[in-house]
């Protein structure tokens, strides 16, 4: 019985080891401070796709992989993905609804 927890032992030293080093790794590739990220994405149509697009990188800003605004530009959106797309910006409020046409005048103005 000995055996098994050696085992198990150094699996959990090994998954730990590799964890630190994902994290290590992800902490070089973050954005250096002072040089302003922003994520753009295309909203059109019913926003099929827009909510795992935007949890997607809220999962890199939970790990610390990223550390910057999240932006639904609409490039036409319908009225239920308008109405989605502002549910998103209600529960997140890291999440910026803009339209596209004025995207220039955000980026300038942040």
């Amino acid at each position: 019985m000995g055996t098994f927890w050696d085992i198990l032992l150094a699996v959990i030293c090994i998954c730990g080891l590799a964890f630190v080093g994902w994290w290590l790794f992800g902490l070089l590739l973050r954005p250096l401070p002072g040089q302003e990220v922003k994520v753009v994405l295309a909203g059109r149509g019913d926003g099929a796709a827009l909510e795992q697009q935007v949890r997607c990188f809220l999962w890199l800003r939970g790990l610390g992989l990223l550390r910057c605004p999240i932006v639904i530009a609409d490039v036409g959106l319908t009225p239920s993905g308008w109405e989605l797309a502002l549910r998103l910006t209600a529960r997140w409020p890291e999440v910026i609804l803009w339209p596209a046409s004025d995207l220039g005048d955000y980026i300038a103005r942040t």
